[in-house]
């Protein structure tokens, strides 16, 4: 139920009330009013009548006299006219209607009037005169009126009070109506209508009103509350574009510090391939070789030519910048793909690289990316191993659940699993290992990137990562990837 009809409901309501506390009110004063009026007729009559019954009664006798009342009774017709005596001697007809007890002023001359509401179950009003007729007891011309027409007059009063107060609700419910529309109703739906496009996104909405009421109040309030909410949302997306910008660029300019140590590796990866090239170069240029040695020189020069090719261009990709770009990716071929590029400083190290697990597991996720995931914890674990260590590397697929603050329900993932057996990670700095520009190597050593950006890249991808390390022990870092993509 809307306002405006529970405003009407109420006003009508109160209509009621007024209107019914003014027909018992109107009820009372038009009866009250009539008796008065009955009392002054049936006074006004007996006074009237007293000086004749009193001089017929002295001349003519007392049977001459009722006579006189009963014909003035005919003629008046609406009133009960009687002479009644006090003595309580007097026979029944000369007794009057009410008890003789209450009548003792009749003797001092005093008018004496009785409502009495009982009277034959609808009551009567009877008026007492005193009249003076030279009897011993006190006798007196009774007047009355019977109270019959009292509910008539109920009823009149309280259908006219009805009609009119069915006139003024029908008029109070219109113009409430019609008011509540306009006031009440209307207004509000415009704030309905605009709290609800603001729930649904939209804050284009506004509210056009020249009022100058509370409700117009509100909707001032509320095309304010869009605008700011407008400029905050342009903000939060400046700066959320201005953070994707930022985070890019560290991923980058990680990609690029490792490019930088890759880089220092394959400088003697290409030694031995060029060696290669530049010896069989030297013997086909040096002297003639039949053409059986030219070929089988050709082919070896092709070879390492390739292989060099393979390695720039394996480094230039993943040094190049680019987008976010899902797709489905063989996990396995990924990391052994990453491994061939850490493999120089590894063997710089004495450290093993060691993969297992399944030998093909697709997941949809942004090939570029994951390589700096895999290159950055594999070289990390590289790093800490000391010489003649190992680095495993497990793959694999379970259903596994995410951490409680994503809400996510059990899902099948994909596992990659990096192991060393070095020195570990101290409990104080297990905490802080994510955040940016946090590190435990030496000044000159480390930018403090690395798995901060490898944290934000495995989020972007709707995946977690899970550390367990132990001083003197080693570490492993566990990432999950859920298969079809961030959900």
């Amino acid at each position: 139920m809307t306002i405006a009809r529970k405003f009407t409901l109420a006003l009508l309501a109160c209509v009621v009330v007024a209107v019914t506390a003014y027909a018992i009110i109107a009820v009372r004063d038009e009866l009250a009013r009539r008796e008065a009026d009955i009392v002054e007729y049936e006074t006004s009559t007996a006074h009237a009548l007293r000086p004749a019954i009193r001089d017929v009664w002295l001349q003519d006798g007392e049977s001459r006299a009722l006579r006189l009342i009963q014909d003035a009774q005919q003629r008046l017709g609406d009133v009960d006219l009687r002479c009644v005596s006090l003595d309580a001697s007097a026979p029944a007809a000369m007794k009057p209607r009410v008890d003789p007890s209450g009548l003792g002023s009749i003797a001092e001359g005093e008018d004496v009037v009785i409502v009495d509401r009982a009277y034959d179950g609808v009551g009567r009003i009877l008026t007492y005169v005193p009249v003076r007729v030279g009897t011993p007891a006190p006798m007196a011309i009774e007047v009355s009126r019977s109270l019959a027409g009292h509910g008539q007059i109920r009823r009149s009063v309280v259908r006219n009070v009805a009609l009119t107060a069915l006139a003024v609700a029908l008029v109070s419910a219109l113009v409430t109506t019609l008011l509540g529309l306009v006031l009440i109703e209307r207004p509000l739906a415009d704030l309905v209508t605009q709290a609800r496009r603001v729930g649904e996104g939209d804050l284009s909405y506004r509210i056009a009103t020249r009022r100058r009421d509370e409700i117009a109040g509100v909707a001032h309030e509320m095309n304010r509350m869009c605008n700011r909410l407008r400029e905050a949302r342009e903000s939060e997306r400046l700066q959320a574009d201005a953070k994707t910008q930022a985070l890019a660029q560290l991923r980058h300019a990680d990609r690029l510090a490792t490019v930088g140590r890759l880089a220092a590796g394959l400088a003697h990866e290409l030694g031995t391939p060029l060696n290669v090239v530049q010896a069989r170069a030297k013997q086909m240029t040096g002297v003639a070789l039949p053409a059986e040695q030219v070929q089988e020189k050709s082919r070896i020069i092709v070879e390492q030519v390739e292989r060099m090719t393979k390695l720039i261009r394996q480094l230039l990709d993943f040094a190049r910048k680019r987008e976010l770009q899902p797709s489905e990716v063989d996990v396995r071929a990924l990391v052994a793909s990453a491994v061939s590029l850490l493999e120089p400083i590894a063997k710089k190290r004495s450290v093993r690289l060691e993969i297992t697990g399944e030998d093909t597991l697709p997941c949809l996720v942004d090939r570029e990316q994951m390589t700096q995931v895999v290159l950055n914890l594999v070289m990390n674990a590289v790093h800490a191993s000391p010489p003649g260590g190992e680095v495993a590397m497990r793959l694999g697929h379970d259903k596994a659940v995410p951490p409680a603050e994503d809400g996510r329900p059990e899902q099948p993932c994909v596992r990659i699993e990096v192991r060393d057996h070095g020195t570990g990670i101290a409990p104080d700095a297990l905490p802080h290992i994510f955040e940016p520009f946090f590190t435990t190597k030496g000044v000159g050593e480390g930018t403090g990137l690395g798995l901060s950006v490898v944290y934000g890249i495995v989020k972007d991808h709707g995946g977690w990562i899970n550390v367990d390390s132990s001083e003197g022990k080693g570490s492993v870092f566990t990432v999950w990837l859920p298969e079809r993509g961030r959900a």
